[in-house]
């Protein structure tokens, strides 16, 4: 739930992309940037945000950040100028930071089949993507975006705060052992595997090299992946495909109900084949689907678009954790998460502002969704060089 609120009522901004920008009259890197902004919020508070679910627990720092973001969808309501809504979207961000926690806790919580539970667990994010986007549409229409966003704040307010009461960091807390473990190899210390050298910290990881390659691969599949779900919607509702706002709508949310399926099915195979071969496998075909988008004018082809970039890059967000989980331990997962998150969300604030500067300059998406096959492709070949760095005792 927490997952699917709060990651959908933020992707769905695509929706209201055209009614923000038709208001006041902005370009449409200008109207991105303020997704941008948001999102670069995100990047920045991530590491934080992190650090702290480390040391008080998830249960407080996602009461936080949801009652923070709900504030900046229930400003968004009364702007009136661009510093306005870039503010408001700072504090839509923070929200965002709820990413690095819950998926902390469920790595905490699963030795076997993390992979699996990962998946299951961002099947929440996919909820959110196919609900948000036509549930804002039709408020959108009913009621105005401005009401619309009111609307969205008081119903995060209400499924976060009391969702988030009910989560423990560790399964230690509830005197449990992680699904997967069978006991404790000391009374002290926490039921995971005890590593054979000492693990690392954050200062030591992100010095490197491996930490920097999984940095640039997310983000690069990142920035793809934003630039297109904010411009989605503006792009098919342009005269050159002429759809309506609300068949965008339905382009976003199948983008949503297919990373579902995905995510299950790409953690059960990382379970199998591990997170790294998985996510090389879910890159490589992502920019095959941002090839087809290049070509496709007519709705079938956009709808072949949006399933199968759903499937496989959606697919592959729960993994990005399970990845760094496995190659730097657990004892600081949620600050080294927060970190990559840190960049991937710079990734896709970049890619959303820079896919409104190309369109402002050719008149086209064209070079900006041949750009992100190109950024995807290369996040497929830097995974591929991912290997585990050597520790010392």
């Amino acid at each position: 739930m927490i997952y699917a609120t709060l990651l959908g009522s933020y992707q769905a901004f695509g929706v209201f992309f055209k009614p923000i920008q038709s208001e006041f009259g902005w370009g449409r890197a200008v109207t991105a940037s303020a997704f941008f902004i948001g999102t670069m919020a995100m990047a920045a508070l991530s590491p934080f945000i992190g650090s702290l679910s480390d040391r008080y627990g998830p249960r407080r720092i996602i009461t936080t950040v949801g009652i923070t973001g709900a504030l900046g969808y229930a400003l968004i309501s009364q702007v009136q100028t661009q510093w306005q809504l870039y503010g408001c979207f700072v504090l839509m961000g923070s929200g965002g930071t709820f990413f690095v926690p819950v998926l902390s806790v469920v790595t905490r919580w699963f030795t076997l089949r993390r992979g699996l539970a990962l998946g299951l667990t961002g099947i929440g994010g996919g909820i959110g993507q196919a609900l948000f986007p036509p549930l804002s549409q039709v408020l959108l229409d009913n009621y105005g975006w401005r009401n619309a966003y009111l609307i969205i704040a008081g119903g995060l307010v209400v499924v976060v705060v009391s969702v988030a009461q009910v989560l423990r960091g560790h399964p230690g807390e509830k005197g449990l052992l992680p699904y997967g473990e069978k006991s404790y190899t000391d009374i002290n210390t926490p039921p995971i595997k005890r590593p054979s050298t000492p693990p690392l910290k954050l200062k030591q990881v992100i010095h490197t090299k491996v930490f920097w390659i999984i940095l640039l691969a997310t983000s690069a599949g990142h920035f793809t992946y934003q630039m297109t779900w904010v411009h989605l919607v503006p792009y098919v509702t342009d005269p050159e495909i002429g759809v309506s706002s609300m068949v965008g709508a339905s382009l976003m949310s199948a983008i949503g109900w297919s990373n579902m399926a995905g995510k299950v099915f790409m953690g059960n195979l990382s379970d199998r084949i591990g997170p790294r071969l998985t996510l090389v496998m879910c890159y490589g075909v992502s920019g095959m689907a941002m090839l087809w988008l290049v070509v496709s004018k007519q709705l079938w082809m956009l709808y072949v678009f949006s399933f199968v970039l759903g499937f496989f890059y959606g697919g592959s967000i729960p993994l990005q954790p399970a990845l760094v989980g496995s190659i730097f331990g657990l004892e600081s997962l949620g600050a080294v998460s927060g970190g990559v998150q840190s960049g991937t969300s710079a990734g896709g604030a970049t890619g959303s502002v820079l896919g409104g500067y190309i369109f402002d300059v050719t008149g086209s998406y064209f070079y900006a969704f041949l750009l992100g096959a190109i950024l995807f492709f290369t996040s497929m070949i830097l995974v591929l060089l991912v290997k585990k760095p050597r520790r010392t005792a």
